[in-house]
């Protein structure tokens, strides 16, 4: 069955083809939570205005009333065999149990003894007492003898075959008291089991369950939102906080996308993304562009009186450049650490525009050769992509724009390929509408030469046995005496095949094997890095004139590798 479709308008978003950022929850001016949910599961709307959290119990609060709604059940193992009834007719004698109606369920069999009730809460809830009793003016009809077990609804209490290992909690052999009504230790319980012990007429009018704290588990899955077109997705936020311990509660936040309204289309949507770290600005790792999108909100605790609140989610979205645009580079092999001349294709389809190629990159470009719009030769101008602690990430190439069906970018430039596999990924912009997201290319075999036949924006390098391939240390000689000419020492080096990250340290020595400076200890992956050295020991202090020496050491599983090289310094 299709999920309920929320359209871009309904969000108030302006129609006017411009990215946009949705808020939900947070304030005025935001969606509502309780208006933009297809599905929910325990979920408050009401305790922290503005936020979501897995439902509080208040002590009076009967747990079983809305056992159904969320999924729950009632079941017997035995009890429709002795009162003889349809399958439906059963079902409604045990949902008297827990609709809160003057209706029971009834066992009017005097011989009948041994039957089962089994109560599925349909979450995990903080469970402090059990109460149940017959119809007023039906006192007579109360259970005599009973037994009641629990499951905390956890892995850890599951059978091997994957059923609830119900524990008992209470045996009474003969009981007086029409009313039953049992204290239980504040607990996690899902299932509770009741067993009959003594011959005999009875009934059951109310199963009350009560307790305090928040629900283990919540959900809340959004509606689908249709963006009218193909569209492009840009970063997600979100805010959370807690209540009781944060170290024993969770929230994540995912995102999946797709071509129909239908979400169970799985050919044509994607799975729920990766959750995406709260409080920091991430790019939304569901495909793009895609019309349809939603997300999803899972709360976890493992305190009864703990939770995590979700107070806003914030997400980028805006109309795609273009239908499709599909990446290609070749060649798809290089030898590692070496500058390998590489030709970077771009085709889009029915674009409304871009002039702009952003590449991921594992060291600065250099050299670029030529950029070409199907077939002919362009201006350009080239730019580094910094980050924001001075790292080179890659190169941003500016074009004449591009607009139309079917239109070839061709790119050749030169880059150094650092690890194993190193992908190349791009994203083309259109600086006259800045409001607008870029589009990510999406790998294919797109490029004009009959020779390249990849299909996708990586290449293969053929492994070294060394994890520090280049190091060198400029100018030679620097001379640090502070008139802004030559007064660092830049150290470059390029680190290879390192997944994770690895130690690594930058080591100034003299040459009687002193080390006089240690100018980076810290986690590298591979990449080319720049390191500074001022001409001072590790006291501040400047060094006196001559030649010094500069070692980067890595620290692998094997043990450790180094490189060295000279550090002439003058005044």
């Amino acid at each position: 069955m299709a999920l309920p479709v929320l359209s871009v308008a309904l969000l108030g978003l302006a129609a006017t083809g411009n990215g946009e950022t949705i808020v939900f929850g947070g304030g005025p001016g935001s969606r509502a939570w309780d208006q933009a949910h297809s599905d929910i599961t325990v979920i408050d709307f009401e305790a922290n205005p503005g936020s979501i959290q897995p439902l509080q119990n208040d002590p009076g609060d009967n747990i079983s009333l809305k056992l159904i709604e969320r999924g729950g059940q009632i079941t017997s193992p035995n009890a429709r065999t002795v009162l003889e009834v349809t399958q439906s007719e059963f079902e409604n004698l045990l949902d008297n149990m827990v609709d809160g109606r003057n209706t029971a369920f009834e066992i009017k069999i005097p011989s009948a003894t041994g039957i089962i009730l089994r109560f599925d809460l349909g979450e995990r809830f903080g469970i402090n007492r059990i109460r149940f009793y017959p119809r007023e003016g039906f006192e007579e009809f109360f259970l005599k003898g009973y037994e009641v077990s629990l499951n905390d609804g956890s892995e850890e209490q599951k059978t091997l075959s994957g059923n609830p290992d119900l524990r008992l909690f209470r045996t009474v052999e003969r009981n007086d008291d029409p009313v039953v009504d049992i204290d239980v230790p504040l607990q996690f319980v899902r299932f509770i089991e009741v067993k009959q012990l003594i011959r005999g007429e009875w009934e059951i009018d109310e199963f009350e369950v009560f307790g305090e704290g928040f629900a283990s588990a919540a959900s809340y899955t959004s509606k689908v939102f249709d963006e009218g077109r193909p569209a492009v997705f840009g970063s997600i936020m979100w805010a959370k906080k807690t209540i009781g311990e944060p170290a024993k509660v969770s929230a994540t936040v995912s995102t999946r996308s797709g071509g129909t309204p239908d979400p169970s289309d799985s050919l044509k949507w994607s799975g729920w993304s990766r959750p995406y770290p709260a409080g920091v600005r991430t790019q939304i790792a569901s495909p793009s562009p895609r019309q349809y999108w939603q997300f999803r909100v899972l709360f976890q605790s493992r305190d009864i009186l703990s939770a995590a609140t979700v107070d806003s989610i914030a997400v980028e979205v805006s109309p795609a450049l273009a239908d499709d645009v599909v990446g290609e580079v070749w060649p798809q092999d290089a030898v590692i650490g070496q500058a390998t001349e590489l030709t970077y294709w771009v085709r889009s389809y029915n674009s409304s525009g871009f002039d702009r190629l952003d590449i991921e990159t594992p060291a600065p470009v250099e050299v670029i050769r030529s950029v070409q719009i199907d077939g002919t030769d362009v201006a350009w101008d080239k730019e580094d992509i910094e980050e924001e602690d001075g790292d080179i990430s890659g190169v941003r190439i500016s074009f004449p724009r591009i607009t139309g069906d079917d239109r070839l970018l061709r790119v050749v430039f030169e880059s150094i390929a650092l690890h194993y596999n190193t992908v190349f990924v791009g994203r083309v912009f259109d600086t006259q509408r800045p409001q607008n997201l870029p589009q990510m290319l999406v790998p294919g075999d797109v490029g004009d030469d009959p020779v390249a036949v990849g299909d996708d924006l990586s290449i293969t390098t053929r492994v070294a046995d060394n994890r520090i391939y280049f190091l060198e240390a400029a100018p030679a000689p620097f001379t640090p005496n502070g008139d802004d000419v030559n007064d660092q020492a830049i150290v470059t080096y390029d680190i290879v095949n390192l997944i994770g990250g690895t130690p690594v340290s930058v080591q100034i020595y003299d040459l009687a094997g002193r080390l006089r400076r240690v100018i980076y200890s810290d986690l590298d992956i591979s990449g080319r890095y720049q390191r500074v050295w001022d001409g001072a020991d590790d006291n501040g202090q400047m060094l006196a004139p001559g030649v010094y020496l500069v070692r980067v050491e890595v620290a692998t599983d094997t043990g450790k590798e180094s490189k060295t090289a000279i550090v002439p310094l003058v005044y």
